[in-house]
């Protein structure tokens, strides 16, 4: 009886595969391409002329537009600042060191290194280099070694409340904490150097 069955359902396979009619548009697919694929050209970058992408990209900062908000009187301002000049906002300097805008091509960030010094009344800065903080649990040897280990540290200004970088995509990311004034980054000027 099992042979019977088997037989009856080997039948049926054979008859439901020669039942089957071969599909016209199918038939490009499986002759082979003529000439190189699409893949192939696109490979050949070894052998093409590109441009040395370092050399088209090498940008150099220009200025930094950077936004500052006096959160008592709720009016902002818009200041550009030449990379390393100084400028005021109320009682603060803006100081920009570098900036960077990626091109149209690649995904929008605009990034700046700022320093910020708070002038305004007599405010302590909690800010603290490195090399001013004391190991906790690190025995007196070991932080005798790292710190002479560390390089040469440049000396902020007195005041100095903000020392980092800001991303125009994430202005909170890295914030300004000031309980009068909101700093953040809006744009970067760049020159192609490139060529």
């Amino acid at each position: 009886m099992k042979r019977v069955a088997f037989a009856i359902g080997l039948m049926s396979l054979f008859a439901a595969a020669s039942a089957q009619q071969e599909d016209p548009a199918l038939d490009d697919l499986a002759a082979p391409a003529a000439g190189p694929s699409e893949l192939d050209i696109l490979s050949e970058g070894v052998n093409a002329d590109f441009p040395d992408i370092d050399a088209v990209t090498a940008r150099k900062p220009v200025s930094v537009t950077l936004r500052g908000l006096n959160k008592v009187t709720a009016k902002y301002s818009d200041l550009v600042i030449k990379i390393g000049d100084t400028a005021k906002f109320g009682g603060l300097e803006l100081t920009p060191r570098y900036c960077d805008k990626r091109p149209p091509e690649e995904f929008p960030e605009t990034t700046a290194f700022v320093e910020i010094v708070d002038k305004s009344a007599k405010q302590q800065s909690d800010y603290k280099h490195p090399s001013e903080v004391e190991p906790e649990a690190a025995p007196v040897a070991e932080a005798a070694s790292a710190a002479a280990a560390a390089p040469a540290a440049r000396s902020l200004p007195d005041g100095v409340i903000f020392s980092g970088w800001m991303f125009k995509s994430s202005p909170a990311l890295n914030g300004v904490q000031h309980p009068v004034y909101d700093v953040w980054v809006i744009d970067c000027k760049t020159v192609n150097i490139g060529n």
